[in-house]
């Protein structure tokens, strides 16, 4: 039985089409070479290279012209309407590297997606309305390129040279917090091993061992690990903020969360003489996406957009003036708000 042969070559055996459409349009190799920019012999060799490709003759040749043999016919028919579908979807898949469109795959922590995107995204997609966005919210680092994210919004420490990395914003240190009454029923505490003896409000991370949380001080040269547990283990600030307002314990958090609180009273900093976090002392908040030569506009466009608007990370009140950056000077503040 005699083999069928196909096209091989990808995009060059697709020119190679598009060329032999072209010679029938035109009635002969040499006006096709003219529209092409091509002579009148590398037009004839690329049609005999395709109809060795093939294993059918295309076009009887004869001094005076160009005839079409069956399968020639057959192609040119079925060639012209594949052609303007290439054309077509050339067209489309152009627009994405125009305009940003398309999903827009985000990831980053809970309390980020929360406090913060929450409020930005409604933004974004107003200015951007032909993307849509799927906001993954974990407490796990997640692969990029294995889970198809576009975009991930991290806290300090980042070494993945394969990753594409700006810093967004100076994050605010985390502090132990416990309300005044708390403090006052419980033995002082004066050291993070003094803690051992507390109820350890955590913040539910994946960073636990036998269910309890790691936290890390630091005071000059010091550096003190502490393994720590207590009666609850969450993922939302908020339901830590209630805990400790209500007499339950110890947390480990931003101040942001309590800043009315600790303003009027209802919470207290406990060891203020060290700087304390469940991870890393690199408070900054960075934006990370897959090192590539072809950014999509998309993903260029969420970034610059969270670079460039450090408004939408003042207090609540502030969400609504009109959009002016803070000056240099005033942005820190600003921006403070971002811990984790």
């Amino acid at each position: 039985m005699r083999k069928t042969k196909h096209l091989e070559g990808g995009m060059e055996s697709l020119r190679d089409v598009r060329l032999f459409a072209k010679v029938v349009h035109a009635g002969s190799f040499s006006a096709a070479g003219r529209q092409c920019g091509l002579s009148p012999a590398a037009v004839s060799r690329r049609i005999s290279m395709l109809e060795q490709s093939l294993g059918v003759r295309l076009i009887y040749r004869t001094s005076r012209k160009l005839t079409l043999t069956e399968a020639g016919q057959t192609l040119f028919e079925n060639a012209i309407k594949i052609l303007n579908q290439v054309d077509e979807l050339q067209s489309v898949i152009s627009e994405y590297q125009l305009s940003p469109r398309g999903l827009l795959h985000i990831h980053t922590r809970v309390a980020i997606g929360v406090q913060f995107l929450s409020k930005v995204l409604p933004r974004f997609q107003a200015e951007y309305p032909e993307v849509q966005v799927k906001l993954w919210l974990t407490e796990d680092h997640q692969d990029l390129i294995e889970n198809k994210i576009d975009v991930a919004i991290r806290l300090g420490n980042l070494d993945e040279p394969s990753l594409a990395v700006r810093r967004l914003w100076d994050g605010s240190p985390r502090m132990l917090l416990a309300s005044p009454d708390y403090v006052k029923r419980h033995p002082p505490i004066t050291h993070p091993s003094d803690l051992t003896r507390h109820n350890c409000l955590t913040y539910l991370d994946g960073r636990f061992d036998d269910g309890r949380a790691l936290w890390r001080f630091k005071k000059g040269d010091e550096e003190i690990e502490m393994r720590v547990s207590g009666t609850l283990q969450v993922n939302n600030p908020e339901v830590l903020r209630q805990s400790v307002l209500a007499g339950l314990g110890v947390c480990l958090l931003p101040l942001w969360c309590f800043e009315n609180d600790f303003e009027e009273g209802r919470i207290v900093q406990v060891l203020p003489q060290y700087a304390v976090t469940p991870s890393t002392f690199d408070h900054h908040i960075y934006i990370v996406f897959e090192r590539s030569r072809y950014v999509s506009p998309k993903i260029r466009a969420f970034v610059d957009f969270l670079s460039e608007s450090p408004r939408f990370f003042q207090p609540e009140g502030d969400l609504d003036q009109p959009s002016v950056a803070a000056p240099r000077k005033d942005r820190r503040l600003a921006i403070r708000a971002l811990g984790f």
